[in-house]
């Protein structure tokens, strides 16, 4: 006949294993039900853990995009705020212009404004957001156009010496006024309009990059998301105050004078032209990014709701779960207690 021993120690080492266990338990459920999601994803759902990675990464590049519209948002708004100033600021001089060869009309009041303009013009287009050139396109890090009034200026002395040249003279000679309408609208045909263009214009006044900023506003869809100063709408407002503020307007003849304020006013018409159908790009762009926002938003409601679908718990399951541990802990604590005041003592 055998006998079986059982020590209370070795009751007392299960318990304490059980205790443990259901804690651990205890912990991971208590997890779930903090944050309505398995504590342990991937052991919970299995082979169905990568459709889950995979709809969080649809999310997260849906938010990445979310972000980086808004700031493209915020270079938008403050560029279409900007481009209307400059449009006021050149509507405001077209009349001007219209009336200033009237007998009323007074060419030094007119050169001041034009030189006015120049600065307003050249402040507006080296304007900064957040540290970058909002007209710089990619060279966003860089002042795009040359302060003129900077002595000593590129654009400065390249006109300077163009009208030294061409007349002889230089544009705060008094001589200016034996200047005729013919040879005045010659040279602003030729050597004046040839200072705006090309390799002149780059090299003394802008150093703006003709790429534009792009963005991308959905997963399949990128916009151009900035303006570079180098639009035709920007020379040739450039090419009208200056003509008026910086080539001796006030001591012209008043044949010479009509020719530039003529040529002015041509200018500033087709510069506000195209300044209107920069301002429709530019708002074309900023409805598509509200557009795509708006998509993007259900988009990532929709993932949302499937990635919860997958991994959430479900919580009367586990308030049920955690009261049963709960209670299981407390009953393995008891009989803990009890077997620890078990002793041969109380036998003998």
């Amino acid at each position: 006949m055998s006998q079986n021993s059982i020590s209370t120690y070795s009751l007392s080492s299960s318990l304490i294993q059980t205790i443990q266990a259901s804690q651990a338990k205890l912990s991971k459920t208590q997890i779930e039900i903090s944050t309505g999601r398995y504590a342990d994803v991937g052991l919970a759902l299995g082979s169905g853990t990568a459709a889950g990675i995979s709809l969080r990464q649809q999310e997260n590049v849906l938010k990445t995009i979310t972000t980086t519209n808004g700031i493209a948002s915020t270079r938008l708004d403050t560029t279409q705020s900007v481009l209307s100033s400059i449009g006021a600021n050149a509507q405001s001089f077209l009349e001007s212009l219209l009336g200033a060869t009237s007998a009323t009309g007074d060419p030094a009041v007119l050169q001041a404004s034009a030189q006015v303009n120049l600065q307003s013009l050249t402040a507006s287009l080296n304007t900064t957001l957040n540290g970058d050139y909002l007209f710089g396109g990619v060279n966003s890090g860089q002042q795009p156009i040359t302060d003129y009034s900077t002595p000593g200026s590129s654009n400065g002395n390249a006109l300077d010496q163009a009208f030294q040249t061409t007349f002889g003279i230089s544009q705060s000679d008094s001589a200016v006024s034996s200047i005729t309408a013919s040879n005045m609208q010659n040279f602003l045909d030729s050597s004046f309009a040839n200072l705006f263009q090309g390799s002149n214009w780059s090299t003394n006044w802008s150093q703006a990059s003709d790429t534009v900023l792009t963005t991308q506003i959905n997963d399949h869809q990128t916009a151009n998301t900035s303006v570079s100063a180098n639009e035709k709408a920007f020379k040739e407002l450039f090419s009208a105050y200056t003509m008026i503020g910086q080539l001796g307007t006030a001591n012209l003849n008043s044949s010479a004078f009509k020719t530039v304020v003529n040529q002015a006013v041509t200018t500033v018409k087709s510069a506000i032209s195209d300044l209107t159908n920069i301002q429709g790009g530019v708002g074309l762009v900023q409805n598509q990014i509200v557009n795509a926002n708006d998509t993007m938003s259900l988009r990532m409601n929709y993932l949302t709701s499937q990635v919860n679908t997958l991994e959430s718990v479900d919580p009367a399951e586990a308030s049920t779960r955690m009261t049963a541990l709960q209670t299981q802990i407390e009953t393995a604590y008891s009989l803990t207690s009890q077997l620890h005041k078990l002793s041969l003592v109380n036998y003998l």
